[in-house]
């Protein structure tokens, strides 16, 4: 499936401090996060030597120092005597220092577990929650963070912007992209800035959806509060190729270029090939020519065959041989030593198609096998090597595309007739 470049993962980080401030003796100062959950508050008790270990672990925690955090919050878990509470409290904990360690999935199955305890007050029960929706999605686990939203969702009776677009997120990755829009749709409404990474998540959905128009409406909108965003201009210009509007992608990246966007070899090599697109070969040797002259366009085959095809559409044969040369000791196949012996021909060097024709015939994977002996055949003659052109004619009879012009060549030759070249095609 395609994929637009630079779609941002429109992540939306919950709070998720651990402060001696979040426990039980604290938590009837907090403010009702969640006035439309019906679960009843659990009362959170633990013992003060639990309590004093835990608030050492969260102090500890915030303070970066997680592998002394962790020997508390074990030596709590170990003891087997700790309130569900406290129990609940210190997987919590422990949850945020496997995820600061990376360890994802240790990460979520301590918040699972305090999560199934369900002895946090409200406000921490659902923020953990919601934190694991977000680690799941973090770590490209993206059907359990649905699954893990939707509930939240049930259990608080809630939605929020930032919590949509997390769904949308997830809805995006598993290429469910209808439902990615409606969803993100409703996110930027609830809020009052939206998140620009949510645009994204947007815009890339419609893109896959082969709805281009809308996508470009996107782009186009985020372009004007920043014309110089150069990954949106890149994007813009994505689309408008993908929508089969060269000259709208074309008229993109002039532009680009105007306001001095285009700098990269990518950028270069986008642009030549555009301008390919819109029928103006011309151009894009130009702007490939410019790229190499300024040492940003890289130096390797696909660019150089780049440069010898867009010359050789614009009819500038010296300019294509250029290109087809410094292509060839790159190319993995004949076909480009093929052009090269072909153009060569044509501008009266018949010895340097000779050699140009061997070396593609040599290299193989040829898509013309039958023509290249054929040409090389054509070329053998006019430098009088009869003998050698015969026996490639011969070769080229073998071909079905090269049969009938090979044949008249040999009965020419048999006949004592000259033998004259076709005209450059």
């Amino acid at each position: 499936m395609k994929r637009l470049n630079g779609i941002l993962v429109a992540l939306c980080a919950v709070g998720f401090a651990f402060s001696a401030s979040t426990f039980a003796k604290d938590a009837k100062k907090d403010e009702n996060k969640y006035p439309n959950a019906t679960r009843h508050e659990p009362k959170a008790s633990m013992s003060s030597g639990d309590q004093t270990a835990l608030n050492k672990a969260a102090d500890l925690l915030n303070d970066g120092k997680d592998s002394e955090a962790q020997t508390y919050v074990e030596k709590v878990l170990s003891g087997g005597k700790a309130s569900p509470y406290a129990q609940a409290f210190a997987h919590r904990l422990l949850g945020g220092i496997y995820e600061n360690a990376d360890k994802a999935d240790n990460a979520i199955g301590e918040y699972k577990q305090a999560i199934a305890l369900d002895a946090l007050p409200n406000n921490q029960q659902f923020d953990l929650i919601y934190r694991l929706g977000y680690t799941q999605l973090q770590n490209e686990k993206y059907q359990d963070a649905l699954a893990t939203l939707a509930d939240w969702e049930k259990q608080t009776g809630m939605q929020t912007a930032d919590e949509l677009a997390l769904k949308a997120n997830a809805y995006y990755r598993v290429d469910q992209f209808q439902q990615a829009i409606d969803t993100m749709k409703q996110a930027i409404a609830k809020s009052d800035k939206p998140n620009d990474s949510w645009s994204q998540i947007l815009m890339g959905s419609y893109f896959e959806l082969n709805q281009y128009d809308e996508a470009a409406k996107i782009v186009q909108a985020q372009l004007q509060k920043n014309p110089t965003d150069k990954k949106m201009t890149n994007q813009l210009a994505q689309i408008y190729i993908q929508a089969d509007k060269p000259d709208q992608a074309l008229a993109v990246m002039t532009k680009a270029k105007t306001d001095g966007l285009v700098t990269t070899s990518d950028d270069y090599v986008q642009l030549a090939k555009l301008y390919s697109l819109a029928d103006k070969p011309k151009d894009g040797a130009a702007a490939l020519k410019e790229g190499f002259a300024k040492n940003i366009v890289q130096g390797n085959y696909d660019n150089y065959k780049l440069e010898g095809d867009l010359c050789m559409q614009a009819e500038d044969d010296a300019c294509a041989v250029d290109g087809y040369t410094k292509a060839s000791p790159l190319a993995k196949d004949g076909n480009v030593d093929y052009q090269l012996g072909y153009l060569k021909f044509y501008a009266g060097d018949s010895k340097g198609a000779v050699d140009a024709i061997g070396r593609a015939i040599g290299k193989g994977g040829l898509r013309q096998e039958g023509e290249a002996y054929l040409l090389r055949g054509d070329a053998e003659n006019d430098l009088g090597q009869t003998a050698a052109a015969s026996a490639d004619w011969q070769k080229a009879a073998g071909y079905p595309s090269a049969k009938a012009m090979a044949e008249q060549r040999l009965k020419a030759l048999k006949s004592g007739v000259k033998v004259h070249a076709a005209k450059k095609k």
